[in-house]
């Protein structure tokens, strides 16, 4: 059976998409360790627990979604297809326009702390290089 959810991948636009309804698919378009997140009643978001953090793709209610993830519908612990009502609203809530700034944003400050961290390593490295240097000389 088919159902009617949202596919929202990193720098491309909010996809309507018909997938089977089996966690068994899901996995292998996500990936195996899913992340679900309860975005109301009847609806949640499926990502991939370790997508790499420099696959930033959306925000959502202060949290950054890392890599590919899906919005669909459940009832009693099934998939199950979104409504019209909650596709438009998703739609409308994770359009790329509404989310480039701000993941450009985070992105320059997460580059930024990354590389102050690396030349931060190098400079203690070059250190304890040196004094291990002495020692083994000495």
């Amino acid at each position: 059976m088919k159902i009617k959810c949202l596919l929202v991948m990193p720098n491309k636009e909010v996809q309507r998409v018909k997938i089977p309804g089996s966690l068994k698919f899901v996995r292998a378009l996500i990936g195996n360790n899913l992340l679900k997140i309860r975005a109301n009643k009847n609806n949640i978001i499926i990502a991939n627990q370790n997508a790499g953090n420099d696959e930033f793709n959306r925000i959502y209610q202060g949290c950054i979604l890392y890599g590919t993830f899906l919005v669909v519908s459940i009832k009693n612990k099934k998939l199950t297809s979104m409504k019209r009502k909650d596709t438009r609203k998703f739609y409308n809530m994770f359009k790329l326009a509404k989310h480039e700034k701000k993941i450009a944003r985070y992105k320059e400050e997460f580059l930024e702390e990354y590389y102050y961290r690396q030349r931060k390593m190098k400079v203690k490295n070059r250190k304890h290089n040196k004094e291990v240097i002495f020692k083994n000389a000495a």
